[in-house]
């Protein structure tokens, strides 16, 4: 297949998945709307499941269409390009606002989760039956984030709910808005769907016929065009002041993808963890998860400079990773 055709299909699966995103999440805005205070956890589970619903898609895909390397590309970059690119971009351009209850709700799990994920690989394997513990592990975080929600005030219970409604408008692209319904829905989720197959389709044209290493191309273009509404949904939110945003989406889709993608995946068939990914790639996804819980935990805010830090991390990373390979 010739460059340019290949090229042409990744841009429109860009533009599908983009678009997908949009009228999914607008249709979604009116339910977030009508939440009680008492349901805001269901809020900011929905947020987390659309925000990683793009790189679950196509880490899924990828591995039913037996490229299982190209899916742990896939959901490693994009642990690695919510913290380092999406946290760190919004950070170099505004610090970024860390509450108390993220730091505790939040920030410890996306500190064991990738450690035990490490801990359940580091024998070569991740089972069936250790893929089915580890998609249980999200009902923890469930009622973690159902019981910080309780303890919260009133005010914090509003402006989160508020904080729900502008993330879902913001996420996809800014043109060609339709009434939120259930056809936004049926639609968003028809061109999503189509982006994601188009899209992985053409990551495995890309292995074949460039003859470039599955795991390469899945944590770095694989990771990063299902990540672009999200990144530019965490952009736009901090230029308007909305600084929580890209803090909140990083470790909720973080934990999500980590948890219920590697679960299902591995539910599928058993994954095989070879030495790079446990000698480099798993360390270097906890080091940056580190790094960030860190900058999280040291103040109430992710200063300019640390999400320089984050943002060089990230491209130091994908830089070693083109070495390697």
């Amino acid at each position: 297949m010739p460059i340019l055709p290949l090229i042409s299909l990744i841009i429109l699966s860009i533009f599908l998945i983009s678009k997908g995103s949009d009228w999914l999440t607008d249709s979604l805005v009116p339910i977030a709307k009508k939440l009680k205070t008492s349901n805001v956890s269901v809020g900011l589970i929905l947020v987390s499941v659309v925000v990683s619903l793009p790189e679950i898609l196509v880490a899924l895909d990828s591995s039913l269409r037996g490229y299982q390397e190209i899916s742990l590309g896939v959901i490693f970059g994009s642990i690695i390009c919510n913290i380092g690119l999406m946290t760190g971009l919004s950070a170099f351009i505004r610090p970024l606002t860390v509450t108390k209850s993220m730091v505790l709700r939040d920030g410890i799990f996306s500190i064991i989760v990738p450690i035990l994920i490490f801990a359940i690989g580091s024998n070569g394997q991740i089972t069936r039956i250790e893929g089915f513990a580890i998609f249980l592990l999200f009902i923890p975080y469930l009622i973690n984030v159902f019981l910080q929600e309780k303890r919260a005030g009133s005010l914090d219970e509003k402006r989160t709910k508020r904080d729900i409604v502008i993330e879902l408008k913001l996420i996809g692209l800014d043109f060609g808005h339709i009434q939120a319904g259930w056809i936004s829905f049926s639609l968003g989720l028809i061109l999503l769907l189509s982006g994601t197959y188009l899209f992985s389709d053409q990551l495995v044209r890309m292995v074949e016929i460039f003859n470039i290493h599955p795991f390469l191309i899945g944590i770095s273009l694989g990771a990063l065009v299902p990540s672009i509404p999200n990144i530019a949904a965490s952009f736009k939110a901090t230029q308007i002041g909305l600084t929580e945003v890209a803090v909140s989406e990083t470790i909720g889709a973080n934990i999500f993808t980590l948890l219920v993608t590697i679960g299902i995946i591995s539910m599928i068939a058993p994954i095989s963890i070879d030495k790079q990914l446990l000698t480099f790639d798993l360390p270097v996804m906890i080091i940056m998860s580190f790094i960030l819980f860190v900058f999280m935990s040291s103040g109430n805010k992710i200063s300019k400079k640390e999400g320089a830090v984050l943002l060089s991390s990230y491209l130091m990373i994908i830089f070693i990773q083109i070495v390697l390979s």
